[in-house]
C-alpha cells in the first residue's frame, strides 16, 4: 500500500461527500468561482521521524474548513450539525490508495473551533511508513583467476 497525501485528500474528500454531496471538496484556496458551502482541506505543519530499518512515522496535521455564506440562518446549527457528523466518523477512516488497496486509519487530537463563521476541523495523521529499499544487485562479475602457491 503506498501513503500519499494526494491518497490522504481523495479519502477525506471521500468521506465528506458520502454525507454532503453536493458541498464542493477543495484541496486549494480558489481566487475566484468558489461555490458556497463548500470544505477546503488543508495540511498543517508536518514532521517526519526517522526510526529503525528504513521506517517513519510520519506525523500529518490535518485542517478540514467548512465555509458557507456569512451570516446566514441557521449558519452555526450547519456548523454544529458537520463538526458532529466529523467527530462520528474521523476516529478511524477509509483510506484507499491508487493501487484501489484499502486501510483504516487513526485519527489524533480531534478539534473543532469556529473562526468567521468557518469551521476549522483539526487532527492529526501518525502513521509508520517504510521507504523502498534500493539494493543495487550485481550487474556484472569480475573473474579473478589468481592461484595460490
Amino acid at each position: 500500500m503506498i501513503f500519499t497525501l494526494e491518497n490522504i485528500i481523495n479519502s477525506l474528500a471521500g468521506v465528506l461527500t458520502a454525507q454532503y454531496p453536493d458541498y464542493p471538496v477543495y484541496a486549494s484556496p480558489n481566487q475566484q468561482g468558489t461555490d458556497y458551502p463548500c470544505f477546503f482541506i488543508f495540511f498543517m505543519p508536518s514532521k517526519i521521524e526517522k526510526h529503525m530499518n528504513n521506517r517513519f512515522l510520519r506525523d500529518l496535521g490535518v485542517d478540514i474548513v467548512f465555509v458557507q455564506q456569512r451570516n446566514i440562518v441557521n449558519g452555526n446549527a450547519e456548523i454544529q450539525a458537520i463538526a458532529e457528523y466529523l467527530d462520528g466518523m474521523l476516529e478511524l477512516f477509509d483510506y484507499a490508495d491508487s493501487s484501489g488497496g484499502t486501510a483504516k486509519i487513526r485519527t489524533f487530537e480531534r478539534q473543532w473551533q469556529t473562526e468567521d463563521d468557518e469551521m476549522h476541523y483539526q487532527f492529526h495523521i501518525r502513521q509508520r511508513v517504510s521507504a523502498p529499499r534500493n539494493n543495487e544487485l550485481m550487474q556484472i562479475m569480475e573473474e579473478n583467476n589468481a592461484s595460490i602457491k
